[in-house]
């Protein structure tokens, strides 16, 4: 199992003494989401929805890496990938190649018009530097967990 693919893995050891030992995994995407939720609570809310899109961007690069190679075209990969300036699933085109891959229609799912309202202040962020209130880094925070969990990032 590659570790992009891992969400939670809980294992189990036993020794003839029955010791029991769990081990969870946590990929970089829910790294960055954690470190996310202690921007916010330093009140570093713009750095904060940058940090979370970063997040989804990497969890949207592994899936499609993964659908490309479930596709059996993983030569294209990188022709195709190097055409976009990015991952964010909130760019159009992004989101029409992930579902033209992996045949998920994202855009359907409950959390994604306050995702493309997070990747949309997210840009604002980067380009004109604005400043952002707790509640938007706290609802960009809970689009990107729903959206990584979507992708099983």
């Amino acid at each position: 199992m590659s570790v992009g693919r891992v969400h939670n893995v809980e294992v189990t050891l036993r020794t003839s003494a029955s010791v029991s030992v769990q081990t969870t995994v946590i990929t970089y995407p829910q790294k960055l989401l954690s470190l996310a939720r202690r921007l916010i609570d330093e009140d570093e809310h713009a750095i904060a929805i940058i940090v979370v899109h970063m997040a989804c961007e990497i969890a949207t690069e592994r899936t499609l890496s993964e659908a490309f190679a479930a596709k059996g075209v993983p030569y294209l990969e990188d022709p195709v990938t190097d055409l976009f300036s990015g991952n964010n699933l909130g760019n159009e085109r992004i989101r029409k190649l992930y579902t033209a891959l992996t045949g998920d229609q994202v855009e359907q799912a409950a959390f994604w018009q306050k995702f493309k309202q997070s990747s949309k202040l997210r840009n604002k962020i980067a380009h004109s530097s604005i400043a952002v209130s707790k509640q938007e880094a706290e609802d960009s925070l809970a689009a990107a967990k729903d959206l990584v969990a979507h992708l099983r990032k």
